[in-house]
């Protein structure tokens, strides 16, 4: 599945930092920028919408105390959440699943679940194809400056989520397996995805991993489990320069930096990619990125799935979880000209000096 993207205007377009742009276009947000909306005692940060990634996806990081929950819902569009902090119970299927940091679950379109915060403080990111979140949250929530969900709020988001509120927005509420008490199911899934689209939970440092010199890429959920929609890429490693400038004529890349600093190039501008930091690359943006730290990870989002062999063409195959260090650096010359020939990747440039 493609989309027709006007990448030749894209390449035109600088750099937007710290808002977003409302229109296809590169931009970056720092860790907490972006639409803030109290949902109850839910705090909701809108990082993308569909008239900033051309309809493709929405993304959003939601903090909830402990205690709060949501109720059995489903939900248009295909969800992915990769958890960031403190224990989140996801619920489906019946069965409530315990996430912590790293972890993350896909949900297609339809498949009902809830959420509950069980930590202190929690938060998670929320990606979906659909923009239902910004919608709700911008017509029922409320409006702050705040990075946080409040201390005394004057309503609960599962109230907000029961309520007739949520009547045209395509969200449908289920009787029972809410997640706000209850057993916890501690089993953590192993190490590779299912073979369809289909719910599930993937701990941290699972899935299909491939590693290459000092890196270990790992797909958290791919093209296969979202309808070929969109895939992820957990990437962990040292310090590692850039790689050549190129661009994308039919896919966007969505970088998110968990830990250490990721350094990127786009459109002619430099970034620097702290903790909680994203930037969206849409089809046409000349970029490159560079791990610009010792033990630094990243999540990468590509929609539509086009570029997923790539990690492959660049990687080996491997049942380890970490990356090793030390040897002779090298740069696997004969896989990236592999995909220059067969995917959608453009070669502009070599790699830009920092």
């Amino acid at each position: 599945m493609t989309t027709a993207f006007d990448w030749e205007s894209v390449q035109k377009t600088s750099l937007l930092r710290d808002s977003l742009p409302g229109e296809l276009a590169p931009y970056t947000l720092s860790s907490g920028e972006g639409q803030r909306h109290h949902l109850g005692d839910w705090h909701v940060t809108t990082m993308a919408r569909h008239t900033d990634t051309g309809g493709e996806f929405s993304l959003y990081r939601i903090a909830a105390p402990g205690g709060s929950g949501s109720p059995h819902l489903s939900v248009p569009g295909h969800s992915f959440v990769h958890v960031v902090e403190g224990e989140v119970t996801l619920t489906f299927g019946g069965r409530p699943h315990r996430l912590i940091g790293g972890d993350s679950a896909s949900i297609p379109a339809g498949v009902a679940f809830s959420l509950a915060g069980r930590a202190t403080n929690n938060s998670l990111f929320f990606y979906s194809t659909e923009e239902w979140l910004h919608r709700l949250v911008s017509e029922v929530g409320e409006s702050t400056g705040s990075h946080i969900f409040p201390r005394n709020p004057t309503s609960a988001a599962s109230e907000l989520l029961r309520s007739e509120l949520v009547d045209g927005y395509g969200v449908t509420i289920h009787d029972g397996g809410e997640s706000m008490g209850g057993g916890i199911d501690a089993d953590r899934l192993g190490n590779h995805l299912p073979d369809g689209e289909v719910p599930f939970v993937n701990a941290a440092g699972h899935g299909d991993r491939f590693e290459t010199f000092e890196q270990m890429n790992a797909y958290p959920v791919r093209a296969r489990n979202t309808g070929g929609r969109f895939f992820a890429m957990d990437t962990r490693g040292a310090k590692a320069p850039y790689i050549p400038l190129h661009f994308h004529k039919e896919h966007s890349e969505n970088f998110l930096c968990l830990g250490g600093r990721v350094r990127l190039h786009a459109n002619g501008e430099e970034v620097v990619l702290t903790p909680g930091d994203f930037l969206h690359a849409p089809a046409g943006t000349i970029h490159s990125f560079s791990l610009a730290a010792n033990n630094t990870h990243m999540l990468g989002l590509l929609t539509p799935p086009v570029f997923e062999p790539f990690f492959e063409y660049m990687n080996d195959p491997t049942e380890e979880y970490v990356h090793v260090e030390g040897g002779e650096p090298h740069f696997p010359a004969e896989g990236f000209a592999k995909a220059q020939a067969e995917l959608d990747l453009v070669v502009v440039g070599p790699p830009p000096q920092s």
